[in-house]
């Protein structure tokens, strides 16, 4: 259960660093003090995660931005929703002048 966990969290946070729609992609987890602690194996949309031993941990599969995890004997654990990408709002603050006296008058 704790490799299970453990790639779940490596796969949220690394998932935006793999690259889709290719076959057999191996991504490697290791601990904090570098010991090995398992791997994940993607084809297509669907994510295989395995422990440190080879042991199967469950399975993560993504349609469109929700991904939806599975544990080793098939039970459904949940979902993760990704996060669209939103264009940046720019903000672009009046002028101020330096005459304000002069502009209130003149209609500036």
């Amino acid at each position: 259960m704790k490799e299970l966990i453990v790639a779940l969290i490596s796969f949220t946070l690394g998932y935006c660093t793999a690259v889709t729609d290719a076959y057999a992609q191996t991504q490697y987890f290791y601990g904090p003090n570098g010991q090995y602690q398992g791997q994940a194996l993607r084809s297509g949309n669907t994510q295989y995660f395995y422990g440190a031993n080879g042991q199967y941990q469950g399975q993560a599969l993504q349609s469109g931005n929700i991904t939806s995890l599975y544990s080793a004997n098939g039970q459904y654990q949940g979902q993760t929703m990704g996060n669209t990408a939103v264009a940046p709002t720019v903000f672009i603050a009046p002028q101020q002048s330096l005459t304000p006296i002069f502009d209130s008058v003149f209609g500036r």
